[in-house]
């Protein structure tokens, strides 16, 4: 078996914006604008969905609605990239309604997203094994002086082949997710904080293979169902998987109890390894440290794990194209992410 990948991106490229998890709400449609206008510059159509004006209990409108224009995008040979607004809670509720078939047979489309939007990323790769995009979100296009880790996502997906682009550690990161709301006009995330990639061996580590992964908040709602056939889809490869994650919002408990049930489930069953995030609102269970965690999780699932990475609610982020086969590096504190083909 192998991975399709969509077309390149190119000048002439058409992208919808659809929100099947949140909308956004009206005091920041300015802002869902100026991303349009961002986006431009790299192609000549952006389309905007009437899904991403509106956000009432914890979705952008009813199931039904985000399905069915999602289903159009996805769907429409004219449409190169869908990508939605940002992430949110409820996009779980919209799978059931998908035609997946239709979706495996029609033009392969770049689904790029982070967050909730990795439950879509993550079964539409499971499912149809196309590739797709864990990168920045629409919304957060509309910083006009972005860094150039979180740039990478555009050059990532123009490029005619991956094959031996390498990503780097940034130098710096926001170390609030909220800091991106808290300015009326910022030109791009609030860098503040120090870059440092760690890891569970102690000295440089390396691992290669197919990037899977996303939001555990959300992936662990996933897991064990139809809608994410992890062991169908490892089986047809004969490469590792290399499976990343991130969290926010939980204590140290929490995370390791989702972790634990992905693992049970066979998450890391034939992984060369694992790459956790930055975590973003996370907090100690009593004692129990995230840090404390990671490494024991390490001894149980018999493999390296590099973590703190850029990846996630903390930016910037690397762009990780699940199914796309990789080679992880880390050393004293940087890392490397890169594309074999």
């Amino acid at each position: 078996m192998t991975i399709t990948y969509p077309a390149a991106l190119t000048a002439t490229s058409t992208f919808a914006v659809t929100a099947p998890s949140s909308g956004v709400p009206t005091p920041l449609h300015t802002r869902v604008h100026k991303a349009k206008k961002q986006l431009e510059q790299f192609c000549d159509h952006v389309i905007i969905g009437e899904t991403v004006w509106t956000q009432k209990a914890a979705r952008s409108c009813s199931a039904e609605i985000r399905a069915n224009e999602l289903m159009r995008f996805m769907t429409d040979p004219a449409i190169d990239a869908v990508m939605p607004p940002w992430g949110g809670e409820l996009l779980v509720q919209v799978l059931p309604k998908l035609d997946w078939e239709k979706l495996a047979n029609s033009k392969p489309t770049w689904l790029i997203g982070y967050s909730d939007t990795s439950t879509l990323l993550c079964s539409y790769t499971l499912q149809t094994n196309i590739a797709s995009a864990h990168a920045t979100n629409f919304f957060d296009l509309h910083m006009d002086k972005l860094d150039e880790t979180t740039n990478q996502w555009h050059k990532i997906l123009s490029a005619p082949s991956r094959e031996s682009i390498v990503q780097h550690s940034s130098p710096m990161y926001q170390s609030s997710w909220d800091a991106l709301f808290e300015q009326n006009d910022a030109s791009g995330f609030d860098l503040d904080s120090r870059t440092e990639w760690k890891s569970t061996t102690a000295t440089s580590v390396s691992f290669t293979g197919r990037l899977i992964g996303g939001c555990l908040n959300t992936l662990t709602a996933i897991a064990g169902t139809k809608y994410a056939p992890i062991e169908k889809w490892r089986n047809g490869f004969t490469e590792n998987t290399l499976v990343y994650l991130e969290w926010g919002n939980w204590g140290t408990a929490e995370v390791y109890r989702n972790l634990w049930h992905l693992r049970e489930l066979g998450w890391f069953d034939g992984a060369s390894g694992a790459v956790f995030g930055r975590p973003a609102r996370s907090t100690s269970t009593e004692d129990f440290t995230v840090e404390q965690m990671i490494h024991e999780f390490a001894d149980e699932i018999g493999l390296p794990i590099i973590y703190d990475a850029d990846i996630g609610h903390l930016p910037p982020q690397l762009t990780m194209i699940n199914g796309a086969l990789a080679t992880i590096s880390y050393k004293d504190g940087n890392g490397t992410l890169t594309y074999l083909k």
